[in-house]
C-alpha cells in the first residue's frame, strides 16, 4: 500500500496539490500572489501548524 508521507500523517494539503506555494529565492516556501484566498488562508494555518511559534514561556504549542 504506498501512502504519501508529508510532515508525519497529515494529509496534503489543497494549495500544494494544486501548485500554489513555491520556493522562494531565500530558500521559504511561499503561497503564490496569484493564488485564490482558500489558498493562502490554507497556507497559513499549515505554516502555523508546521512552524510554531513558542510563547511567552517558550513552550511550543500546535492548535
Amino acid at each position: 500500500m504506498d501512502k504519501l508521507e508529508f510532515f508525519g500523517d497529515m494529509p496534503p494539503q489543497r494549495f500544494i496539490k494544486e501548485g500554489y506555494e513555491y520556493l522562494g529565492k531565500d530558500g521559504q516556501w511561499h503561497v503564490k500572489d496569484d493564488a485564490p484566498e482558500w489558498a493562502k488562508e490554507e497556507f497559513k494555518k499549515f505554516h502555523e501548524m508546521v512552524n510554531p511559534v513558542p510563547d511567552e514561556e517558550g513552550r511550543m504549542i500546535q492548535g
